[in-house]
């Protein structure tokens, strides 16, 4: 169990000094489990009954865990969560998960599997060299268990600190965690394009990148790093902004004229559904230069189907 010590600051004759040591509890994963079974079987005796547990058992769990967070998770008769319940529920729904895959890899491996290659991509490198990717690694891999999810860039960076994943592939932020080891792979251009057959694309060529902000910006991601030029948000130069995180429906909604968005100079390139668009280049924001490629963090002993897939890809031809 870690241990952690913090200071409480007490105010004594109007100053604040710290000198009481409090120490944070740690949430058990055994508690974690009958809370989410109390939920899922909707009561305290049905989730002892799942559990093979006295019900006794069950609610001093439950008493202890809220004494522990200092927080009501339940409420009772009628059964129901409370705001704090349901953000603890989301959390025991990912350890939970968490430690499923955890038990699957393990079998899998004694089972002759011999890794898991945990791979988080962003959508334009999905989108664009996915599919060969894979099946190249495949080839040479055909008994290496795949996970694989396209998130947003700011996303994977999050979950590969977390180390959620172990391999993120994207475009690098200007200035990545210190932590991070990254591979540079290939270079492209994110340019805000609109499609020309928007109602307000003439007027905003002839009036000015003001205009902008009465049309949806349409991202994956509201003030994704990578979306920042120079220290200002991004978001402060538009009005409404949405965010999708699939590709293809991105770049159908600015096809029909409802906004515009960022796009990868490769990927509009490779796809039909942006031959009417135009790029925005008057805009003094309108081109963010970027380096893509893979990235973990550093000193992570890297699985066995991770550092083939690293080396897959600096094989591979990115043009």
């Amino acid at each position: 169990m870690l241990l952690e010590f913090l200071l409480r600051p007490q105010n004594i004759g109007g100053t604040w000094i710290a000198d009481t040591l409090i120490m944070p509890h740690h949430i058990e994963t055994h508690e974690i489990r009958v809370f989410k079974a109390v939920y899922e079987e909707n009561g305290f005796k049905k989730a002892a009954d799942k559990l093979f547990v006295t019900q006794s058992a069950v609610s001093q769990t439950i008493s202890n865990l809220e004494k522990k967070l200092d927080t009501l998770l339940l409420q009772r008769n009628p059964l129901k969560l409370t705001e704090t319940g349901i953000r603890l529920l989301n959390y025991a729904q990912t350890v939970l998960t968490e430690e499923d895959n955890l038990r699957s890899d393990i079998k899998n491996i004694n089972n002759g599997i011999l890794s898991t290659l945990l791979v988080a991509m962003n959508s334009t490198v999905n989108s664009l060299y996915g599919s060969e990717l894979l099946a190249n690694y495949c080839d040479e891999s055909p008994l290496t268990r795949i996970k694989l999810n396209v998130m947003p860039s700011r996303q994977i960076i999050t979950a590969i600190t977390s180390d959620l994943w172990e391999l993120g592939f994207g475009p690098f932020q200007k200035s990545m965690p210190e932590h991070f080891q990254t591979i540079a792979l290939f270079q492209d251009e994110r340019v805000l394009m609109i499609s020309s057959e928007h109602p307000m694309y003439r007027s905003i060529v002839s009036e000015g990148e003001h205009r902008l902000r009465e049309i949806p910006l349409i991202v994956s991601h509201l003030d994704d790093p990578d979306m920042r030029p120079a220290i200002d948000k991004l978001r402060d130069n538009f009005g409404t902004i949405w965010e999708i995180t699939d590709l293809p429906l991105r770049m159908s909604l600015v096809a029909r004229g409802l906004g515009m968005t960022y796009l990868d100079q490769r990927v509009a390139s490779a796809n039909r559904l942006c031959n009417n668009f135009k790029a925005l280049e008057f805009v003094s924001f309108a081109k963010i230069p970027l380096t893509f490629g893979l990235y973990h963090r550093k000193g992570k002993q890297l699985s066995m189907g991770a550092r083939h897939f690293i080396e897959v890809c600096a094989a591979f031809s990115f043009g």
